[in-house]
């Protein structure tokens, strides 16, 4: 057993509750911020619409199957669940993800505490997870995306394929397929990424190559492959058209093309960990995961080995592919977490070791009791902080309609002024085409709203009758309609103030 500072075993004492204070810091203030315009409000817009059409297979945009975001559906049916019973709100949105996000941390911690044995590893992985930007922030467990739903998904195969092999108990076979199954309904063919990393660290090991004669293994294939024929060929029936756009979007289109203007340099996923997304603990991978790889107990290395394939894998295989986006690589984290988490105590150890007892040795265990507790506090007073920043100003007019829609008595009608063909695009690659533009924030807000609502661009804003109350999020906007109407009276709505006109007609 590696030994630990006395001071850390406290804190592992105190894990339970640290956790939950943590946990309840990132949920606070989870609708701060309106829907981001990539990807989470398309998901927002998705969700309402199946709400209020009923149409719980075919996801649609402006109330036209979307055939831009060509993902199945797992993640929108679960927020279009909770739209139904929150209300469309940002919450309904983002709760999935958030919930898929502490999800991830729990199962990780009980993995390494209950089959490895090591609450300290534990303690540090789950420190290393919550102080990551790229696992707590936008496009994973802050916003209302699909990665943090497919991380949790491929956590529990790999897990599941670890215990496999670790145990030979059959029954982790579910464990595999429900992974395989979630990530595949969550996000298609991108369950796939990681398995070549898998795959090799399996053939290398001889209880590995006997996964395949158990029976338990072509059950789970059969059970995968028929779940996602059947998805595939479901949702072309309902809607034909949807076969050709999946293999445009995401069979040979994102691997072999850089799609959207993703195109990046080939060290880019290195480049954006070791910039904004995984510091500081990629700067202590090279430190950290030898003594990992090199653990005394011989479990604790082939789980190390399995997690250095899962990521190495899913590193090489996203290096590879042409289209490039910082959060494809999300999944890997949960694994790096577990290499820091069982390599760190024993470095921690040998450092300490070679320092003379007196006050050096008590500074360095401060400054690691610090390193363990201090980053995820640092990371939940950032959050909070980044959600008190302004937005753009086609973005901005969101808070407004956000707390009008929220009062006692919405104004009705209301016209919300957005830039001129801002709001009518129904694919975002219209944007990058020069063609018009596209706000699918604003657009779920406006269909959120309970009274009579429409989007006007700031031209027609002259010609509204005068029953009609008008919102502004600029102040370009508000200037236009200052000169319109001088006599209109207006006063500062939502968030990030917008200004809600009334002239002494309207009522």
């Amino acid at each position: 057993m590696t030994p630990t500072l006395p001071e850390v075993r406290q804190l592992v004492r105190w894990a339970p509750w640290l956790a939950l204070l943590i946990a309840v810091g990132m949920l606070i203030d989870l609708n701060g911020l309106v829907l981001s315009q990539w990807d989470e409000a398309r998901l927002g817009v998705n969700a309402l619409e199946m709400v209020q059409s009923r149409n719980w297979l075919v996801t649609t945009y402006a109330f036209q199957p979307d055939l831009w975001n060509t993902k199945p559906p797992l993640m929108i049916w679960l927020q279009a669940g909770l739209i139904s019973l929150l209300g469309p709100t940002g919450w309904a949105v983002r709760l999935p993800a958030a919930l898929a996000m502490l999800t991830t941390i729990t199962l990780l911690c009980l993995f390494i505490t209950r089959f490895l044995g090591r609450p300290v590893s534990a303690l540090v992985a789950g420190s290393v997870l919550v102080s990551t930007l790229g696992f707590v922030g936008e496009h994973h467990g802050k916003t209302g995306d699909y990665d943090a739903l497919l991380t949790l998904a491929q956590l529990v195969a790999g897990l599941s394929v670890v215990l496999l092999l670790e145990t030979g108990r059959s029954r982790w076979w579910v464990g595999v397929g429900a992974g395989l199954v979630v990530a595949t309904l969550t996000k298609g063919v991108a369950v796939l990424l990681p398995w070549p990393g898998v795959i090799m660290y399996c053939l290398a090991r001889r209880r590995g190559r006997n996964l395949l004669r158990m029976p338990g293994f072509w059950l789970v294939l059969l059970a995968w492959v028929s779940v996602a024929v059947a998805w595939y060929v479901l949702r072309e029936q309902a809607s034909p058209g949807y076969w050709a756009a999946i293999n445009a979007n995401e069979l040979g289109g994102r691997f072999g093309s850089a799609l959207e203007n993703h195109q990046e340099v080939w060290y880019y996923y290195l480049q954006r960990l070791g910039t904004t997304k995984f510091i500081p603990w990629i700067y202590l991978v090279p430190l950290v995961v030898p003594f990992a790889l090199r653990h005394p107990n011989a479990q604790v290395r082939r789980v190390a080995w399995f997690a250095l394939s899962w990521a190495a894998g899913l590193l090489l295989v996203l290096t590879v592919a042409k289209t490039k986006i910082e959060w494809y690589i999300a999944p890997a984290y949960p694994w790096v977490a577990l290499l820091l988490g069982l390599g760190g105590p024993r470095l921690a150890a040998r450092l300490l070791a070679r320092i003379p007892a007196g006050s050096g040795r008590l500074s360095f265990r401060v400054l690691l009791v610090l390193l363990v507790l201090a980053p995820p506090f640092i990371m939940m007073w950032r959050q909070l902080r980044s959600n008190r920043r302004d937005t753009l100003d086609y973005i901005r007019v969101g808070y407004g309609v956000r707390a009008l829609q929220n009062e006692a008595d919405p104004p009705s009608p209301l016209a919300v002024v957005a830039e001129a063909g801002f709001y009518e695009s129904r694919q975002p690659l219209d944007v990058y085409n020069g063609g018009p533009g596209y706000n699918a924030s604003l657009r779920f807000y406006v269909l959120a709203y309970p009274r009579a609502i429409r989007v006007v661009p700031p031209t027609a804003v002259a010609a509204l009758p005068s029953s009609w109350q008008v919102l502004t999020g600029s102040a370009a906007d508000s200037a236009l309609v200052r000169a319109a109407f001088p006599e209109a009276r207006c006063r500062a709505v939502g968030r990030f103030p917008c200004w809600l006109w009334t002239r002494p007609a309207a009522k």
